[in-house]
């Protein structure tokens, strides 16, 4: 597969620090995955429980990708329940970080497709023909009350309860993970990324942006930039990764 990666973070122009934490693959590793975690807590407790996600996530793979060479999603699925385990106890035994958590969102690309992992409200898209395409189902209060009719979609946007998430790692013992697999076609873009983002920068509105920038990193650092400039209220962060197809072989 010829996959491109960028990336890019910052702790937006309110908050004093930045509790996410992204993976991207490089060459050498080539685990053909990237992560997206937002931590919540005290006391950096969230810093603490996203990059422990994410770190996590990642020794897995290197173990145990081999096992489940012919079953992605549960291998996406054993690799978040032992991140949430380890996060869970981490707090357990350290009093400063009890209640801290971790949103994620992941994607790993095997044989023309792309598979997803989903926890709480950092969201993946699939950028494709001129559309971007929520991919992931936010895990939060105010898209139970959407999905039950309680609120409008015109609501969600100023509702006041519109941070209350549903589903986090570390917060309980065990974790129920939704998981989406896609067929990829040349030239796709999947997007992973913060709710920071999405509080600012409308995805559809900038659909000529995915096209027109020279490289992967380019976009995530206009994305990014555009946050900021539209007020930078929470920590954002933006990965993205463009598919050029398959490898000829011969």
């Amino acid at each position: 597969m010829i996959l491109e990666y960028g990336g890019c973070s910052h702790r937006g122009m309110v908050r004093k620090s930045n509790e996410d934490y992204y993976y991207i693959s490089d060459h050498q590793k080539d685990q053909r995955l990237a992560i997206v975690a937002d931590g919540m807590g005290g006391h950096n407790a969230g810093e603490i429980a996203s990059r422990m996600a994410v770190e996590t996530i990642l020794e897995f793979f290197s173990t145990n990708k081999d096992e489940y060479y012919d079953n992605p999603t549960e291998l996406i699925k054993e690799s978040i329940r032992e991140a949430n385990y380890r996060i869970f106890s981490y707090a357990q035994n350290h009093e400063d970080c009890k209640g801290m958590g971790t949103t994620l969102v992941l994607s790993f690309f095997d044989e023309g497709k792309v598979y997803f992992g989903h926890v709480g409200d950092s969201r993946g898209y699939l950028i494709r023909k001129g559309e971007a395409i929520q991919i992931t189902k936010d895990h939060s209060l105010v898209q139970e009350l959407l999905d039950n009719g309680t609120i409008t979609l015109e609501e969600v946007e100023n509702h006041p309860q519109k941070n209350i998430i549903t589903r986090a790692l570390g917060t309980e013992k065990n974790i129920e993970i939704d998981c989406y697999s896609i067929a990829l076609e040349k030239d796709d873009i999947i997007l992973l990324c913060t709710d920071g983002l999405i509080l600012h920068v409308d995805l559809q509105e900038n659909v000529e942006l995915f096209e027109s920038s020279s490289s992967m990193q380019e976009l995530t650092s206009s994305l990014v930039d555009q946050a900021l400039e539209k007020g930078g209220l929470d920590n954002i962060t933006v990965v993205a990764i463009k598919y050029y197809g398959m490898v000829k072989e011969g």
